[in-house]
């Protein structure tokens, strides 16, 4: 019982944690300000947590895991022909939008406050970055071998180019607020982009 009470007050602190990081940012944020969004005293706090960089890898690893649902819920081979891949990609982008819109601060988090933080986040945003890459890239490795991707399909790069274009487009919609045109917009110039290019086809 006592081990369940532990792991509500930790989940109630990375909670009020994100919550002012959020609203004040990671520099402009205190200890004291995320204690008295719960009426905690400070003793108690860090029982749970050594500093204020130790909740905030917390709530960025919170977040990270929240992505990483998303992904795990699709499988890279699922697909077995080009229309079927691109709605798998816009079920994808959806859910993705969906979980950042729930917490819109959850993106403000990840793609404004974490990075150059410390040494160790940026570490661990890049193992995310890579992780994240590769994971997209297996579902481009399975569109080229069933043969609706191209060939000669640089996988690798490709993967990261979408995946940025994703992450920008999740961190525009969350920083709108409740946009579902701009969500709408952003989906469909995505798969477009991906899809179909850029050019005017013969």
């Amino acid at each position: 019982m006592a081990r369940v009470r532990t792991e509500e007050k930790r989940r109630a602190i990375l909670e009020a944690a994100a919550t002012v990081f959020a609203k004040r940012g990671y520099h402009a944020a205190t200890v004291g300000q995320i204690a008295k969004e719960l009426n905690m005293g400070l003793g108690t706090f860090y029982r749970y947590f050594t500093s204020k960089l130790d909740v905030f890898h917390a709530v960025i690893e919170e977040v990270m895991g929240e992505v990483t649902l998303v992904l795990a819920a699709e499988s890279p081979t699922a697909s077995t022909s080009l229309p079927e891949y691109r709605t798998q990609v816009e079920r994808i982008a959806r859910a993705l939008f969906a979980a950042f819109q729930k917490n819109r601060s959850l993106a403000r988090l990840l793609f404004v406050e974490a990075p150059g933080i410390s040494v160790e986040l940026n570490e661990k945003l890049q193992a995310a970055v890579t992780f994240f890459g590769i994971s997209t890239q297996a579902y481009l490795d399975n569109g080229v071998a069933r043969g609706f991707l191209r060939p000669s399909l640089d996988t690798e790069i490709t993967a990261l180019a979408i995946n940025s274009m994703i992450f920008e487009g999740v961190r525009h919609v969350a920083a709108a607020g409740e946009s579902p045109q701009l969500l709408e917009r952003w989906i469909a110039a995505s798969t477009g982009l991906m899809f179909e290019g850029i050019s005017i086809r013969p």
